[in-house]
């Protein structure tokens, strides 16, 4: 390659950089276009896991981020027709959504299992002081990451004049977790209706625990039906790459002839449906 061919490449690849820079511009700009209103619904989405997840970056911002990266690498893409560069643009598209997702479930999972100790917490407190919103007050002073953070949010909220109940409610919507909302649920009725909350409390604690022991024994006797179900459904691979290595032709009749490839996607179509039902059946839920 010449100098002068080297020079003009770079010009091309300066301009491919900055046509693709305006066009993400004036798109991104452009409120009504259909572009505009489904990056909208993203942005959203993204937004309820930054937030939830306290993160310093907003949903806006992270997703404007990914529309300029995923531009860029396609416009170099474009240039260089490199398979890697067309990987990382599928990577910078698809894996911010998935951490952000995952990295919000491992939360609610953690506050799921931190809720028995916050309630047990909660129930001895209010045996010195008969407020509730001081109790739990005291009882976020003890509480770990990520439950003191919720715990002090609403605190903030009540302090900024949001009734209890109503600041009780705000948490379990952020958080969304059915085992949390029902506890908080709890603690909200029965500080309208009376009653002895402390030992109410101390008996959703005890019955917690006992449906997270349940819950971890039944994980245990479904990860061997998982790991057989993982080790039948790669078996035909397995079996199939031996074959075909001992006498590559022993296949051909099955892609050759249009019977044999009915064949192949007739066993593939029950090596589908037999993976979903065995995996739906392992999938127990308690």
């Amino acid at each position: 390659m010449s100098r002068l061919d080297g020079v003009l490449l770079g010009l091309g690849g300066a301009m491919a950089v900055a046509g693709t820079g305006a066009v993400v511009y004036l798109v991104l700009s452009a409120e009504r276009s259909p572009f505009r209103s489904v990056l909208g619904r993203y942005e959203a989405r993204l937004e309820q896991h930054a937030k939830f997840l306290m993160m310093r970056h907003t949903g806006s911002r992270i997703a404007r981020l990914q529309v300029v990266t995923v531009a860029l690498l396609l416009a170099l893409w474009l240039i260089s027709q490199s398979a890697w560069v067309a990987l990382l643009a599928v990577f910078a598209a698809g894996v911010p959504p998935l951490v952000l997702a995952r990295s919000h479930r491992a939360r609610v999972t953690k506050l799921e299992r931190q809720l028995d100790g916050w309630l047990l917490i909660l129930s001895n407190t209010l045996k010195a002081t008969p407020s509730l919103v001081e109790a739990i007050s005291s009882s976020a002073l003890l509480l770990p990451r990520p439950f003191h953070e919720e715990i002090d949010l609403a605190l903030k909220e009540i302090q900024l004049g949001t009734p209890l109940q109503r600041a009780l409610s705000v948490m379990a919507r952020r958080i969304g977790s059915s085992v949390i909302s029902g506890a908080l649920t709890t603690i909200a009725v029965a500080s309208q209706t009376g009653g002895n909350l402390s030992q109410t409390l101390a008996e959703s604690s005890a019955a917690l625990r006992e449906a997270a022991r349940l819950e971890g024994t039944l994980r245990t006797k479904t990860a061997e039906g998982r790991g057989q179900l993982f080790v039948l459904g790669s078996m035909p691979f397995v079996l199939l790459g031996v074959i075909g290595w001992l006498d590559p032709s022993w296949f051909e009749p099955l892609y050759q002839d249009a019977y044999g490839q009915a064949i192949v996607a007739f066993c593939a179509g029950l090596w589908c449906v037999a993976c979903v039902w065995a995996y739906r059946i392992v999938e127990v839920e308690l």
